[in-house]
């Protein structure tokens, strides 16, 4: 894992300098002591960014940033949030060999062609990770994630505290409760096989790494 550019804020709230140097490829420090994440579309331009600050992370809402992706890499990660993964890859370090592991961190919008793209270079053997967060957004986007790398044709539609399904391929349908749904609960109703693993903080009430980082490091200060 080489060391390359560190950054103010996150050697403030405690995150190893190499964990750092990981994600520092499409990373700069503004005038501001902002780091601003870039996103990039089919074409390599760049149409948003996230950006971190000492108190707040603002994500991007299109695009998608790729890091150490290839055909050798054997585990992959998913997130939504630059700020989110590098304090999840901080939390355990230990238990990640970064030099076989790919990294996928994408918009909002969740654009299913800049994702496909991206998964044409994976080998169907790495092992693949989801860092979402714990709301409702996030655990769907666990189950988009599924649904991407299996090619079923799945549409999630909320309403009223209830999660409706339907997967177009298998024609069935189900509906979930909103507190209790999760990529789970989603493959055991519609009798699919869960292939993916999802990361979420265990401690209650947090929803995201950022967040859990967030509140250790203002405790600690």
């Amino acid at each position: 894992m080489a060391l390359t550019e560190t950054f103010d804020i996150l050697s403030y709230k405690g995150v190893d300098k190499a964990i750092q140097g990981l994600f520092s490829k499409f990373a700069h420090q503004d005038q501001t002591g902002q780091i601003v994440f870039d996103f990039f579309d089919e074409q390599g331009g760049k149409v948003d960014c996230e950006i971190l600050s000492l108190y707040r992370n603002k994500q991007a809402s299109r695009g998608i940033s790729v890091l150490n992706l290839s055909e050798d890499s054997r585990t992959i990660f998913v997130s939504d949030s630059y700020a989110s993964l590098i304090c999840f890859a901080n939390q355990f370090k230990s238990r990640i060999s970064f030099d076989e592991a790919g990294f996928l961190i994408i918009g909002a919008e969740f654009d299913l062609s800049l994702l496909n793209q991206a998964f044409k270079k994976i080998s169907k053997k790495a092992k693949i990770n989801t860092v979402f967060s714990s709301s409702i957004l996030g655990r769907v986007m666990d189950c988009k994630i599924q649904d991407l790398i299996h090619d079923h044709d799945c549409t999630y539609y909320l309403y009223s505290d209830l999660v409706h399904l339907k997967n177009s391929k298998k024609a069935k349908s189900s509906v979930e409760s909103i507190f209790t749904f999760s990529l789970r609960t989603y493959c055991i109703s519609l009798g699919v096989k869960q292939t993916i693993r999802t990361f979420k903080p265990k401690q209650k009430g947090v929803k995201s790494f950022y967040q859990l980082n967030q509140m250790s490091w203002e405790n600690f200060n």
